[in-house]
């Protein structure tokens, strides 16, 4: 996401106001009867820019409280709200070219929630795009780079449900199973080849894809573990079969270790 700061803001202490605690209220609350005060639901919104957000609601001293991803201002502030709104959301979403073709992906069934998680990503890379009547427009230029979040976004989202391992429980787990299948590789009758390819196998194949790898290269991961597995425990399956399958996952996992 491009990186946005502004030099003259400051806080009332003189002090950078980059770092800020986006949960707790600026200051008292505003005591004006006469008003109300106005709830802005903010959870469509990325993460980064909210924060960008609260720095900038506070190093303007306006007044507000935060309700999880609910914004609370009193109506007093809305024309300086709205004004820093627009703001963040010019400097994380930047314009499409109108003299540039562009594409729409329709958007139905998808949840507000993953539209948010979707805009994040492409801003994250620096992609122009905006949800226009439901549909997700880009230029034609970058229609390839969306189409690869689409579907990175949406084989991750299969993975509710699944075991999260952090980096080095993954990088274990793959050595695990790296030694298990160059055991196979060597002898497909290796018993310990044979019991820890299983063992490691199947645990693989029930993990949700750890941060830093393409879905789509862990889903063909899980599949071949299980199918390893699959053939390990039948009655009868071609031992010739299992070599294959065992010398191509220690290929794939070569890399990733």
């Amino acid at each position: 996401m491009p990186s946005f700061q502004n030099p003259f803001r400051r806080t009332s202490d003189g002090s950078d106001s980059s770092t800020v605690d986006d949960a707790e209220p600026t200051a008292d609350l505003v005591d004006d009867e006469s008003g109300e005060w106005l709830a802005y639901e903010l959870h469509a919104m990325a993460s980064e820019t909210r924060r960008m957000l609260a720095q900038l609601l506070l190093a303007d001293e306006v007044v507000h409280s935060w309700q999880g991803t609910t914004l609370l201002a009193h109506e007093s502030v809305e024309d300086q709200v709205d004004a820093l709104l627009e703001e963040v959301e010019a400097a994380t979403n930047p314009d499409l070219d109108p003299d540039k073709q562009q594409v729409a992906f329709e958007m139905e069934g998808w949840s507000s929630e993953l539209q948010a998680v979707l805009s994040e990503r492409l801003s994250q890379a620096a992609v122009p795009h905006e949800l226009d009547d439901g549909d997700l427009v880009c230029h034609e230029e970058d229609e390839e780079q969306v189409e690869l979040v689409i579907e990175d976004l949406l084989a991750r989202t299969a993975d509710d449900g699944l075991e999260e391992l952090e980096g080095l429980e993954v990088n274990e787990l793959l050595s695990a199973m790296f030694e298990a299948v160059d055991r196979l590789r060597r002898d497909g009758n290796d018993a310990q080849g044979v019991t820890r390819s299983v063992e490691h196998g199947r645990r693989i194949a029930g993990v949700a894809t750890p941060f830093g790898f393409p879905a789509s290269a862990w889903a063909a991961i899980r599949e071949n573990c299980e199918s390893l597995a699959d053939m390990l425990e039948a009655e009868e399956s071609d031992e010739d079969d299992i070599h294959d399958l065992a010398a191509r996952l220690r290929d794939t996992l070569v890399r990733m270790i």
